[in-house]
């Protein structure tokens, strides 16, 4: 289930991602980013995981239409979670979500999460 949670920053879409993705998660997620990229043009993403259910993903996604260029509108991921996405990531090949400036950061590290996505 995907949630949007209060930012921090006006600049910066902050949520939280447990369990299963449904289709309407991803639809909802990209009205954001579309929302967002629209106002703004480069915006930050602070993401709080926990579980994750990844056999919901291909099939959240199928048919979900995100434009590219909106993408890589994000100027940086915190990503807050137990297990490393990002390396999980780049071992799937998914090397473009490497080239985005992210960082790991453990669950309960608010403080420093925020902090780094505030440095310019």
């Amino acid at each position: 289930m995907l949630t949007f949670t209060p930012s921090q920053d006006e600049r910066t879409i902050s949520l939280k991602f447990d369990g299963t993705l449904t289709k309407e998660d991803a639809l909802k997620l990209n009205e954001v980013i579309s929302r967002k990229y629209e106002e703004e043009g480069k915006f930050k993403i602070f993401a709080e995981v926990g579980t994750v259910d990844l056999a919901s993903i291909p099939d959240a996604l199928r048919g979900v239409q995100f434009d590219m260029k909106r993408l890589k509108a994000f100027t940086k991921v915190a990503l807050m979670s137990e297990q490393n996405w990002l390396q999980f990531a780049q071992g799937l090949g998914m090397g473009e979500i490497a080239r985005l400036k992210t960082r790991h950061f453990s669950p309960g590290e608010y403080e420093a999460a925020w902090e780094w996505l505030g440095e310019e």
